[in-house]
């Protein structure tokens, strides 16, 4: 966990260090505390590959550490990697947890670009149970400047639902 503000939140989960970049960037546009979500079975590097790949397929969920309870912040963006169309599992078990979360949750995710994003965004707002208020997904081949462009929509529209209009 990385100390900031305190008013809004990031969760996410990075296998290969992608989404922990995206999350680090949202964090430091909205001066918010960081939280990954953390498991084990995805730590070597081929043998978490193809382990991501089966779980992801096949609906197996993995155990993760705990994650602090996030109600009391203004607004909590959750992160995953796309994994076979569909979000990371350890972003799925932390949702099917039900976490206490506040009215304000944005999505974002990283992908290699073959996958549309929309079924990661609907099975993640299936298991949350409420559609989120801004999403975002960048391709891992994603311009630069169009992704500092798509990062600060996502953010400004976390803000103002957040009831803190901040300059984009």
């Amino acid at each position: 966990m990385q100390k900031r503000s305190g008013t809004h939140a990031v969760v996410y989960y990075s296998r290969d260090g992608h989404t922990a970049r995206l999350a680090r960037q949202l964090a430091d546009k909205l001066d918010a505390e960081i939280f990954e979500i953390e498991t084990g079975r995805y730590r070597s590097k081929l043998l978490g590959y193809v382990r991501a790949g089966f779980d992801s397929l096949t609906g197996r969920l993995p155990k993760i550490m705990p994650i602090p309870n996030l109600k009391t912040y203004a607004s909590v963006s959750l992160g995953a990697p796309v994994w076979t169309s569909y979000p990371a599992t350890p972003m799925r078990s932390f949702l099917a947890q039900q976490p206490n979360l506040p009215p304000v949750v944005g999505m974002f995710a990283t992908c290699g670009g073959h996958s549309p994003p929309d079924k990661v965004f609907s099975m993640a707002r299936a298991l949350f149970g409420q559609p989120f208020i801004a999403t975002l997904c960048i391709p891992s081949f994603s311009d630069e400047k169009l992704t500092r462009v798509h990062i600060a929509a996502y953010c400004n529209a976390i803000a103002t639902a957040s009831g803190m209009l901040e300059a984009a």
